[in-house]
């Protein structure tokens, strides 16, 4: 179901859309020729073959040069109509995106690829002065406003969505393709020149850095894929060294995602707060199994080398060059908010939040679950603790944030019935929760 605001936004948007191609219906089809149907083929199957977002929330593709180009060659009447039904992507033809965001993605196109020729000629561009060899000041803007207006148009509808704002939007869903959409910029431009010197057939020369665009998102999703494969590898060799710590860490990365979110982090931070969760005792495959797996309390030596935990953790993920700022969050996870805490004793606000987060998670996760030398303490209980360590152990800010949020609900409870979770691989045994062992 798409919010009320999103759902109008959508509306407007798809009526400009549908408005352009019944005011510019005319001009198209009277003007039709050869080479529209060239580019429309050339705007199609650069559309057909789109890179998903990391987020998996929409899809990049490198139409968009092409369909500039055939605004300015062709007029803003191709490029409303090329830009409505010829920038479908695969998704979209083979009917996995619901038909309000199809048309959504259809006017948005048409009305980058509308403005892309209107602002072309309304600065009195000619494609007679057009020329690979000399900067045309109109083409360059034109390309610069309609790569503008599509990156616009969808953020908005992104930020609507997601109830975030839109420069959060930017640096959480398109940093990774900033860089390859600008250059996209000069690809257009370089297109709409080439056609006066060399016509259509000119055009094929953009075949490789279009191919090398496209590859390049790709190659971007891929790494990001490649990097949250990496974390999970740790985290299942975590798990068979000691499945208790291993769902313990999964249950971490979890609520502490939740309670970021809550507290209103940006969608990147609440990223890398689910990460340093997931990966925040990690040090442990550092500590010996006689204390790892030992049935009773650590003694005072033991102790100390457990309290190594966060120091190796970090130097293990720095080593591999793996988990970014994260790396501090593991590090200081098991900082105190009066200073007493380890391994640096920082103090205070000198603790970055997602620590301070994590810190509490944790802490919650380690009293509501059982370990060998005593039962897993009621919910209540837990939360009666964690209130009674703020302003000493925890920051109290997080933990009224984390009390507010767990009003009405129990979160040992939900997972102690979850049934799957992102990560798995370890048995799930009833109410003792996920990756429980003795």
């Amino acid at each position: 179901m798409y919010p009320r605001k999103l759902q109008v936004y959508i509306g407007c948007v798809s009526l400009v859309g549908l408005i352009l191609l019944v005011v510019t219906g005319h001009r198209f089809f009277t003007a039709l020729s050869f080479i529209d149907f060239v580019l429309a083929v050339s705007i199609l199957v650069a559309s057909i073959f789109g890179v998903k977002m990391l987020r998996d929330n929409g899809s990049i593709s490198v139409q968009l040069p092409v369909l500039v180009a055939a605004a300015i060659i062709l007029g803003p009447a191709a490029g409303a109509w090329l830009g409505f039904f010829f920038t479908m992507d695969g998704w979209e033809l083979t009917g996995k995106v619901r038909w309000p965001s199809i048309l959504f993605n259809r006017a948005q196109f048409a009305i980058s690829g509308w403005a892309a020729g209107a602002v072309f000629y309304g600065f009195g561009g000619s494609l007679l002065r057009l020329s690979f060899f000399e900067i045309s000041i109109p083409l360059t803007v034109a390309a610069i406003v309609a790569f503008l207006l599509n990156w616009v148009l969808v953020m908005v509808a992104v930020s609507l969505r997601v109830h975030r704002p839109i420069w959060e939007m930017l640096r959480a869903h398109f940093k990774w393709s900033t860089p390859t959409f600008l250059l996209m910029i000069p690809v257009a431009y370089g297109m709409a020149a080439v056609y006066q010197d060399l016509g259509p057939y000119g055009e094929l020369i953009f075949i490789v850095p279009l191919a090398t665009l496209r590859y390049v998102l790709a190659l971007l999703r891929h790494v990001n894929n490649m990097y949250k494969r990496s974390i999970d590898m740790i985290l299942e060799g975590l798990n068979m060294r000691d499945s208790y710590t291993y769902g313990h860490s999964v249950r971490v990365g979890h609520y502490a995602g939740m309670l970021a979110s809550y507290m209103g982090l940006a969608e990147d931070r609440v990223d890398v707060v689910h990460e340093a969760g997931l990966l925040h005792d990690i040090g442990k495959l550092g500590t010996p199994d006689s204390i790892l797996r030992k049935a009773g309390r650590l003694n005072r030596e033991e102790q100390l080398t457990m309290k190594e935990h966060p120091v190796i953790g970090s130097q293990l993920l720095e080593a591999v060059h793996l988990a970014g700022c994260s790396r501090e969050f593991v590090r200081q996870h098991h900082e105190r908010w009066d200073g007493r805490g380890y391994p640096d004793n920082l103090e205070g606000t000198e603790i970055a939040v997602e620590a301070r987060i994590i810190s509490v998670v944790d802490a919650y996760d380690a009293m509501t679950t059982d370990r060998p030398y005593r039962r897993a303490m009621p919910h209540a209980m837990a939360m009666a603790e964690i209130e009674k360590a703020s302003g000493e152990q925890f920051d109290p800010a997080v933990v009224e944030k984390f009390i507010e949020m767990c009003q009405g609900r129990n979160l040992a409870q939900e997972e102690a019935v979850a049934q799957r979770w992102k990560h798995t691989g370890t048995e799930h045994a009833g109410g003792q929760g996920h990756g429980q062992s003795g």
